[in-house]
């Protein structure tokens, strides 16, 4: 029996080389809609445009976009060749927090079974997007190189999902509060000169302000600190680390979490164009496989605080 496919969509920000090492079988694209007025499929190679010119051009905070997720024909399209091959199929998506995939790829899902009887596919929310849903890519792809079943691949990543931490700073909010993806309040004091806003994934997967921090150095150093209080044997670990326009400050945070807990490798890339669109530049943000999220992030904003003050 053919291993599973292991599926995904745009908000992965697996570039291609990276696709290949994990043995993502197709992704789905979402769109991104440019002020002029014009659509264009979000693109994970930047075929088109580079990271630098497409964050550069969003730094004015006039140059907005939309996203919108891929329609369910689009999903379909994706998944018949490998059920007509006979192979199951495990698609991991960005948050449904963030994006309608979700749900129109579990409607997909369902048709396809229909029309194939005896069909198989698992369609699971990642509540994670960009690198951190890359990860656990990561994950499902050395399950599936491991022996697991589709079935006993996708039942770990939904029991582990919420394992998965991201912890980074932002410049600033304002493309988040624009499409409501954190409160003004937040935005606010984000925008603040010297204040760094920091993040981690909420309990239903939602990026959310768990710190803030006052100079870049000091923020990434408390970030390093911060994945050594809450990773899980760290030094197995092939991490992920993302950046918008933000080269300077992610080799920086790179070098402090090699030094504090030495992790088998960090991967670092430019945050996706349809996550991007809605972050914006100015994030750097490392992932990492951790203790479990807690609710309301209350264990995570006590750490971040003992770690800001050098604890």
């Amino acid at each position: 029996m053919k291993p599973f496919a292991l599926l995904t969509d745009s908000g992965c920000a697996l570039t291609a080389d990276l696709r290949s090492r994990f043995g993502i079988d197709s992704y789905v694209s979402g769109n991104v809609t440019f002020p002029d007025g014009h659509t264009e499929k979000a693109d994970l190679d930047w075929q088109r445009r580079t990271p630098e010119e497409f964050f550069s051009a969003m730094s004015s905070k006039k140059f907005l976009l939309k996203t919108s997720c891929p329609n369910i024909d689009e999903i379909e399209s994706m998944f018949l060749p490998f059920v007509e091959e006979g192979r199951e199929i495990l698609m991991i998506t960005i948050s449904h927090g963030l994006s309608g995939t979700y749900n129109f790829a579990l409607k997909a899902a369902e048709k396809v079974m229909e029309e194939y009887p005896g069909s198989k596919i698992r369609v699971v929310d990642s509540l994670r997007y960009s690198t951190a849903q890359g990860m656990l890519l990561a994950y499902a792809s050395q399950m599936r190189d491991e022996g697991k079943t589709c079935d006993e691949t996708a039942d770990w990543v939904e029991a582990n999902k919420n394992r998965f931490h991201q912890i980074g700073i932002m410049d600033d909010l304002f493309f988040l509060a624009r499409t409501g993806r954190v409160n003004k309040a937040a935005a606010f004091m984000g925008s603040l000169v010297g204040v760094e806003p920091m993040a981690d994934f909420s309990d239903n997967g939602l990026c959310t302000v768990v710190g803030k921090g006052k100079g870049k150095k000091k923020s990434l150093d408390a970030c390093a600190r911060y994945l050594e209080k809450l990773s899980i044997d760290p030094k197995s670990q092939t991490m992920f680390l993302a950046h918008s326009l933000r080269e300077k400050e992610a080799a920086y945070l790179k070098k402090a979490v090699e030094e504090r807990v030495g992790p088998k490798e960090i991967i670092v890339s430019s945050v996706d164009m349809f996550c991007g669109a809605n972050i914006g530049p100015g994030l750097v943000a490392i992932f990492f496989y951790g203790q479990p999220i807690s609710k309301d992030l209350i264990e995570e904003k006590k750490t971040i605080a003992e770690c800001l003050q050098g604890k």
